[in-house]
């Protein structure tokens, strides 16, 4: 198993790298791979923020355990739902039936469509705000950014900004998620 990355107290990237897929949606190379983000709060509740592509949930699974061992995850925010985001909800609920899937109204109908789950969920809106215990989130709405359902969380606590598909690019991370971490004319 992979070493966790603590990105800030209580906040930990859990998401992995795929050198093996080709083209990304069958029609862009990817020539450097790419890196499916998940993040997981853990607070005295416990939260991922977004999934990962359905075929490297093992992986995904491994790198949560890691942090949280036994304990279950409470909620699933799902800022954007492509599949290289949201592919492993499935099996999100089934390792944890009691989860709480939050996303906006067009995010939670999609969810519903693609994988018929429609309980436990929570609905937010623009400018809503939710407590995890020492961390509170809110989130705003960003139509079109790159999808019609596509939201950001912004953790109030630690100043992070979980962006959906924002400033999304190819390439797998390679255990460098900072800037000041890479040499962009090398790698």
């Amino acid at each position: 198993m992979k070493k966790i990355t603590e990105l800030a107290p209580g906040l930990h990237y859990v998401g992995a790298n795929d050198r093996t897929t080709q083209r990304f949606e069958a029609l862009w190379s990817l020539p450097y791979g790419v890196s499916y983000n998940s993040y997981l709060l853990v607070d005295e509740q416990v939260a991922l923020i977004d999934s990962i592509e359905a075929g490297f949930a093992d992986i995904y699974f491994d790198h949560i355990a890691g942090v949280l061992g036994d304990r279950p995850v409470d909620y699933l925010i799902v800022n954007h739902m492509e599949p290289d985001h949201s592919g492993s909800i499935t099996r999100l609920r089934e390792r944890y039936p009691d989860l709480k899937i939050v996303g906006n109204a067009k995010t939670l109908d999609m969810i519903g469509g693609y994988y018929g789950i429609r309980d436990n969920c929570l609905e937010v809106k623009e400018g809503d705000t939710y407590s995890f215990g020492d961390h509170t989130v809110t989130f705003v709405e960003a139509p079109m950014v790159h999808w019609p359902e596509a939201m950001v969380t912004f953790d109030l606590t630690n100043g992070v900004l979980f962006a959906a598909d924002a400033f999304g690019s190819f390439g797998a991370l390679d255990g460098k998620l900072f800037a000041d971490e890479v040499n962009f004319d090398r790698d």
